[in-house]
This record gives C-alpha cells, sequence and structure tokens, in this order.
C-alpha cells in the first residue's frame, strides 16, 4: 500500500487531539493555505493534522515536510496509490488506530479547502448537543452559489468532502465492520453521508437526522472561473466526474439495499458492468457530460 507515517507525535499540552484528516493529491498550489486555515480556525485548540498525500508527483510532500519543521501537530501520511477512496480507508483503518485512537471526533477536509474560523469548535458543539448523530456536515462560505448551497446543505443535513466530522464511535464501528469505501468511487463524501444515515445497514431506511448540519462552521475553496478559457478543461473534466459519480450510485445503491455492507466492492469499477442496464435521460446542458460518463463507464466494463 505504500504507507509512511512521518513526524507523529502527540499535542505538547498532553491534551485530547482533535485529529484533522485532509486528503491530498498534487495540491502544491493549495495544501499550505489549507493547513494555515485549520491553525487559525480555532486558535489554541488540541488540532492534528494529518495529510494523507496520496499518489502525489508535485511538491506537496516536500511543503508538507517543511511546514511540519515548524509545527509539529502537522503529520504527512505517504501513500504510494492515488486515491481519494483508498486514502480514507488508510486513515480510518491504519493511521485511526496507530496515531490517534479513542478520540470523540474525527475531522475531515479536502485539502483544497480552506476551514472558516470556528468551524472545529462550532462543529464539536453540535456533536455534542446532537448525541444521536454520528456526523456533522458544514456548508460553504464561498462560490458563485453559496447561497443556496448552503441553505440546501442546512436543509436536507447533507455531508460533502471540503469539511465534515465524524463521531469516534461511528469511526469505531467502521472499523469494526471493516467498512471501507470502493477504489475509484467518484462520490466518496456521498456514499460516507449516505452509510451514516443508513446507521452503517444499507438494508434500512436512512435517517437524516444522523447528520447534523452547523450553520456556525464552513469551508472556502477556489471557484472555478469560466472566463479563464485554462480552466476550461478542468471544468469538463469535472462535470463528467459529475455524471459518472451519479450512474455509480445507480448501479451501487440496489446492490447494498439487497447485500448490505458485503456487497461494498473494492473497487467501483467491479461493477462497472452494471452499466449497459442504465438509460441516459435527458438532463438540459448536462446530459452531454452524463453520455461522455456512461461511455466511460462502458469502455471500463468492457476492457478493465
Amino acid at each position: 500500500m505504500g504507507l509512511d507515517v512521518q513526524k507523529i507525535s502527540s499535542t505538547a499540552s498532553g491534551a485530547i487531539a482533535w485529529p484533522v484528516m485532509i486528503l491530498a493529491h498534487n495540491e502544491e498550489r493549495h495544501i499550505e493555505a489549507c493547513l494555515d486555515s485549520i491553525f487559525s480556525a480555532d486558535p489554541g485548540a488540541p488540532l492534528e493534522a494529518y495529510v494523507m498525500a496520496n499518489g502525489c508527483t508535485d511538491d506537496t510532500e516536500d511543503l508538507v515536510r517543511r511546514y511540519s519543521k515548524h509545527n509539529p501537530s502537522v503529520h504527512l501520511v505517504s501513500i504510494k496509490l492515488g486515491d481519494k477512496c483508498n486514502a480514507w480507508n488508510v486513515f480510518v483503518h491504519e493511521t485511526v488506530p496507530s496515531q490517534c485512537p479513542g478520540q470523540s471526533i474525527y475531522f475531515f477536509m479536502d485539502g483544497d479547502a480552506r476551514a472558516a474560523p470556528g468551524s472545529f469548535s462550532a462543529m464539536a458543539k453540535v456533536l455534542e448537543s446532537q448525541p444521536k448523530a454520528h456526523a456533522v456536515g458544514a456548508p460553504p462560505a464561498s462560490g458563485r452559489s453559496m447561497a443556496h448551497d448552503r441553505e440546501e446543505l442546512l436543509r436536507e443535513r447533507g455531508l460533502v468532502a471540503n469539511l465534515y466530522a465524524l463521531r469516534g464511535t461511528f469511526i469505531e464501528r467502521c472499523r469494526a465492520l471493516d467498512v471501507r469505501i470502493p477504489l475509484k468511487l467518484e462520490g466518496d463524501d456521498g456514499l460516507i453521508g449516505a452509510l451514516v444515515r443508513w446507521d452503517l445497514d444499507p438494508r434500512q431506511p436512512m435517517n437524516p437526522q444522523l447528520i447534523a448540519p452547523c450553520a456556525d462552521a464552513g469551508f472556502l475553496f477556489e471557484s472555478f472561473k469560466i472566463s479563464r478559457p485554462s480552466q476550461w478543461l478542468a471544468y469538463w473534466k469535472r462535470m463528467v466526474r459529475y455524471g459518472r459519480r451519479r450512474y455509480e450510485f445507480a448501479i451501487l445503491g440496489p446492490r447494498l439495499s439487497v447485500g448490505g455492507l458485503a456487497a461494498l466492492p473494492k473497487d467501483i469499477r467491479d461493477i462497472y458492468r452494471d452499466a449497459d442496464k442504465l438509460d441516459l435521460k435527458w438532463d438540459g446542458i448536462y446530459t452531454i457530460n452524463n453520455w461522455f460518463a456512461l461511455r466511460e463507464m462502458r469502455r471500463l466494463a468492457r476492457n478493465p
């Protein structure tokens, strides 16, 4: 798996740490700003950042190493395989038990996001005040559609990968049940949110109350600028990934409702053969990127 944990240490004060997992694949442009935002969000809070650098070919790892020299609460977890789902699995099943076991709350972030001031303490308070909830979702604090997306996440009790928290007991249950996110899955946060609402049993109805939204937390990110031609290709690829995310859940959901956690594939591409059963439906301007996504899934099913 190529796991290499570097500079692991406890907090200088000996206080119980709040672990923050950061998914980072070639994030040299954003990782320092991400780390800065974590430690400035709640000054004095016992935060420990674990950067899950997966398959990086840029300077992400070197930047984290240099950062950790000035902040011993930053730890580099170097993973050879470039896959965000595998990195999440490594954190839950290897990093947590060896480096930060038994915590009451675990925070999760994307390496290209930044935490808004007060986010971690606000999310911890929400989780403490709602003992039945397994997770806390943070809304966006930037972006062109921020107001709409923020209102939707708070209303629907959503969870997105940019910033969220999971209760420690939920993490322990994931480890005990050997819950692992399928490799190459596009919607990792969507599946994690679903597993929370299912209370780790996909054969039962979802309970939205198991995710608690936190209006006082938030994340910031760098928006795509359509006015910049250099970003058009990246935007197109993102829209195709969104299409693939939709279709992946269309074939994964029915399997889980029947087989439960045992139906989770090791690699999401293992069930791409079911993509032949899916129909392309009209979705306005997004129909074309959905068509490309479905075509790619069917191609990979024929030629894995």
